[in-house]
C-alpha cells in the first residue's frame, strides 16, 4: 500500500570512508519495500550520533561496506508506504525510529524501517525534537535497565554517576535516572562553560552533583566507593572504578563492545575481530571484578517497545530532548561542521539534528 512517491531522493552519500569534510549531498534511488514488515518513511528530521561518523571513517573499514553509503540511524517523519503485513501503522502516521543496520541512511529524504524498530512520534514534540531521541535515549534506557536488574535493590535511592551530562546520551540518562528510576543522587562531569547551562536546559531534572573535570577529580569530589552505578559514556571505566562501591556496577558504551553481541548486529564483522573484542571484554570484566564491581559493555538493541516507553515519559514531562544544533540537509557545510564536532567529541551540547528541507 503506497501513496505517490518519487523515484529518486537526496541523501548524504559517501563514495569512500572519509572524514566529515568530504561528506556530500547526492541523488540516490528511492528505497523500496521488499519485506512484509517494512515501512517507507518520509524523513522530516534525522539526528547524528558518534557511531555514524565513526562508521563513515576508520571504524567502518573493519566492517566493510558498499558505496555509495548513506549516513544515520535516527529519524522522525511520516509513513508513506507499508508492507503487506503491516497493521499497526498507516500511511500518514507520524513516527520515529532507530532503524536497523540494513536500513542505515536516515540523512535522506526517505528511509526504510521495520515495524519492530518504529513507534508513533510523541505528539508534543516537533520532528526535530523527536529525531534526537531514538538511539541516544534507548542507549541510556537500556543501560539503566541493566543497572536496575543487576544492582542489588535496583537504582531507586542509589547514587548514579553519568559523565558528560550534556552529551546526547548523557543528557537522557540523567533525566531517566532521576525522573524514572528514582536515583537519590545523580553525579556528572562537565567543563566550566556548561555548568550553568545544564541547569538552564534541564531545570529540576539537572544533576545533583557536578564535577568540573578541568579542575577536579571525581574521586576527590565524591570519595572512594561512593557510587552504586556508573554509566560510562566517555571511556572512564578504569579511571572511575575507584568511586564505585563493591557490589556496584559499570555499564559502558564507550569502550570496546562485546564481540559476539556486536557481530550479531553487524554480521560483516570479521571473526578475528569478534575474537579480539571478546578478549578485551573479558579482561575488563575480570579487572573490574577484582574490585568487586560488575561490568557490562552494552550494544544497543533498537526496538519499538522502548520507544513507546520513552514517548510516555516525554508526554508525562519526565524526559525532554536537548537539541543543541540544528541545520538543514541542503546546508552541506553545516552538516559537515556538526558531524566533525561529534567526531572530535568536544564542545557539543545535546543532539545534532538535520532537518530534511
Amino acid at each position: 500500500m503506497t501513496s505517490k512517491i518519487p523515484t529518486t531522493m537526496r541523501a548524504i552519500a559517501l563514495t569512500k570512508f572519509c572524514t566529515p569534510a568530504e561528506y556530500d549531498l547526492g541523488t540516490l534511488p528511492m528505497p523500496k519495500i521488499t519485506k512484509p514488515d517494512e515501512l517507507l518513511i518520509r524523513v522530516r528530521a534525522a539526528s547524528v550520533n558518534p557511531v555514524d561518523v565513526k562508521l563513515a571513517s576508520s571504524m567502518g573499514k573493519m566492517l566493510g561496506g558498499k558505496f555509495p553509503s548513506k549516513l544515520g540511524y535516527d529519524l522522525a517523519g511520516e509513513v508513506v508506504a507499508i508492507g503487506n503485513e503491516v497493521s499497526t501503522f498507516k500511511i500518514g502516521d507520524e513516527v520515529y525510529s532507530r532503524v536497523a543496520t540494513e536500513h542505515k541512511g536516515t540523512l535522506a529524504e526517505y528511509c526504510l524501517s521495520y515495524v519492530s524498530t518504529t513507534a508513533l512520534k510523541p505528539p508534543s514534540l516537533s520532528f526535530a525534537e523527536a529525531a534526537a531521541i531514538p538511539l541516544a535515549a534507548q542507549t541510556a534506557l537500556q543501560s539503566l535497565d541493566f543497572g536496575e536488574e543487576h544492582v542489588t535493590g535496583g537504582l531507586k535511592g542509589k547514587v548514579v554517576y553519568i559523565p558528560a551530562g550534556l552529551s546526547g546520551t548523557g543528557s537522557f540518562a540523567i533525566q531517566l535516572a532521576k525522573n524514572v528510576f528514582g536515583a537519590k543522587s545523580v553525579v556528572t562531569s562537565l567543563s566550566p562553560g556548561k555548568v550553568n547551562l545544564i541547569g538552564e536546559l534541564m531545570g529540576e531534572s539537572a544533576p545533583d552533583v557536578i564535577v568540573d573535570y578541568t579542575k577536579q577529580k571525581t574521586l576527590d569530589v565524591m570519595g572512594k566507593g561512593s557510587v552504586d552505578f556508573m554509566f560510562d559514556t566517555v571511556g572512564e571505566t578504569i579511571k572511575g572504578l575507584s568511586v564505585v562501591k563493591r557490589g556496584g556496577m559499570i555499564v559502558s558504551i564507550s569502550l570496546a563492545p562485546q564481540g559476539t553481541d556486536f557481530k550479531t548486529k553487524n554480521p560483516s564483522l570479521p571473526i578475528y575481530i569478534e575474537y579480539i573484542l571478546n578478549v578485551v571484554d573479558w579482561v575488563l570484566r575480570t579487572y573490574t571484578g577484582w574490585f568487586g564491581v560488575s561490568y557490562k559493555s552494552l550494544v544497543l538493541q533498537g526496538n519499538s517497545k522502548d520507544l513507546e516507553r520513552l514517548s510516555a515519559w516525554v508526554e508525562q514531562g519526565k524526559l525532554k530532548p536537548i537539541v543543541g544544533s540544528l541545520v538543514t540537509l541542503s546546508d552541506v557545510e553545516g552538516v559537515r561542521k556538526g558531524c566533525q564536532q561529534i567526531l572530535d567529541g568536544k564542545g557539543g551540547v545535546g543532539k545534532f539534528v538535520v532537518e530534511i528541507d
